[in-house]
């Protein structure tokens, strides 16, 4: 009777969110928690091309997050995109296609620009020709959205294909380690079983999360037992075997959210909700200050790769959030806003939870 209410609960939760209805604290807690590690792998990597050698901590930190980084992203992204899926085709097509197209283009010119006017700043091999390029290849980090946009659109296609199908196809494509050197294809490939798996395990995902609040020592433990599983596969080597590194993931994933879900319910992760409610404009921005922060301090002569990472982190998720604060409400805010004249329904220029499920 216990799991019923459990199963009960999960299955209203979905609707309830579907609805528009209050947040759920551990949802905004594990975009957070996303974010973060994107930003971390990033900063990690790219503090170790400036400082010639890499960050000891944060290498073994985003060596054990990489099977689930991405994964738990796509994941949590499709948790709620039931409803999407099922609205007219007007609204579809404004909030889950010309809202990511928008930010798309506009951060990729912006990101490009700012490459090309700095040349002898950060690794990318940058050309004009890149701006021609944004419709077909993604620059940099700006493949998330894209590849978003993408998942609703294929999932809205075969909204009516019978689930077992889609996840076959998408488990398929997966093991058939496509590499035609264009990011879009492979990383569809590699990355929409986990977005399907979040449209159509949500109901799932959210037992497993009260399961885990429920029974708080079983459930810690649990999620305990998945994370050091998943940091056996990864440092043991036995990442390189493909159904293992599909397992870790979901291993990970599902590790991420119990332990969050837990820490949540305590109210022990109010700062990382802050952060994964807002995870749009530090996905949009983080690039940016990450940069600055890191030529900075290299160029003060700061040589501990751990110290200048952690720096580079908290500098990269704080100040995007300080300055969506700062152009609100001012001309600046089309930078973090989706404006009226793009989008295809009336009125409301007003941030929206895309891509907030960044």
């Amino acid at each position: 009777m216990f799991h019923r209410g459990i199963w009960a609960r999960a299955r209203g939760k979905v609707r309830h969110m579907a609805a528009g209805a209050k947040r759920i604290d551990w949802i905004d807690a594990v975009k957070g928690l996303t974010i973060i590690l994107v930003v971390t792998k990033h900063a990690t990597y790219n503090d170790a091309i400036a400082l010639g050698r890499m960050p000891y901590l944060f290498n073994y930190l985003s060596e054990l997050t990489v099977p689930f980084r991405m994964p738990l992203f796509f994941l949590v992204g499709g948790l709620f995109a039931m409803r999407a899926l099922r609205e007219p085709l007007r609204e579809f097509i404004d909030k889950k296609v010309l809202h990511f197209v928008y930010f798309y283009v506009l951060w990729s010119f912006i990101q490009i620009g700012i490459k090309l006017a700095l040349p002898g700043e950060g690794h990318w091999a940058v050309r004009v020709s890149d701006l021609a390029l944004i419709p077909l290849e993604p620059f940099g980090l700006m493949w998330f959205i894209y590849a978003l946009a993408v998942f609703f659109i294929v999932a809205r296609l075969t909204r009516d294909v019978p689930k077992p199908l889609i996840l076959a196809a998408a488990l398929a494509l997966y093991f058939a380690r496509l590499e035609t050197g264009w990011t879009m294809p492979d990383e569809f490939a590699r990355r929409f079983i986990f977005f399907v798996s979040g449209v159509y395990g949500a109901p799932f995902i959210f037992r497993m999360a009260d399961w885990a609040i429920a029974y708080l020592r079983t459930g810690t433990a649990a999620g305990l037992a998945l994370l050091a599983f998943t940091g056996v596969i990864v440092f043991s080597g036995a990442i390189e075997w493909r159904a293992l590194e599909l397992l870790a993931g979901y291993a990970g994933a599902s590790a991420s959210i119990m332990l969050i879900a837990i820490l949540a319910s305590k109210a022990l992760v109010r700062p990382l909700s802050y952060v994964g409610a807002r995870s749009p404009y530090v996905f949009l921005a983080f690039f940016l200050p990450m940069a600055a922060t890191r030529i900075l301090m290299v160029r003060l002569g700061f040589t501990n790769g751990d110290f200048v990472t952690l720096v580079d982190v908290v500098m990269a998720v704080v100040l995007p959030l300080i300055a969506f604060c700062l152009v609100e409400r001012t001309p600046l805010a089309f930078l973090f806003v989706h404006p009226a004249p793009f989008r295809l329904r009336p009125g409301g220029g007003e941030a929206k939870e895309v891509p907030a499920q960044i």
